[in-house]
């Protein structure tokens, strides 16, 4: 994996995987934005990947315990409606 930046929804997930508290909250504000959404595009990352990658950080919410980022200004997409469709809700 690369050192600075993930290169596929695989490393996406060893990345994600390792963050926790205000690192992860951080990360996952960030990656919901259309920039981020926008950047992944044009690397080639299919809409498919790019949801994958956003389910990872929502999922991560779960595992490390805390509520998921909601109302984020401009978020692409709603980390609690994500883990509501996967049957997780933790509202």
């Amino acid at each position: 994996m690369s050192a600075e930046y993930p290169q596929s929804v695989e490393e996406w997930a060893t990345y994600i995987a390792g963050l926790s508290g205000v690192s992860l909250r951080d990360k996952a504000i960030a990656a919901n934005t259309l920039q981020f959404i926008e950047d992944l595009q044009e690397e080639g990352y299919s809409p498919s990947d790019i949801t994958d990658i956003l389910v990872l950080f929502a999922l991560q919410f779960v595992v490390d315990g805390q509520a998921p980022a909601h109302g984020i200004p401009d978020e692409y997409l709603s980390f609690p409606d994500l883990l509501e469709d996967l049957g997780k809700d933790v509202r």
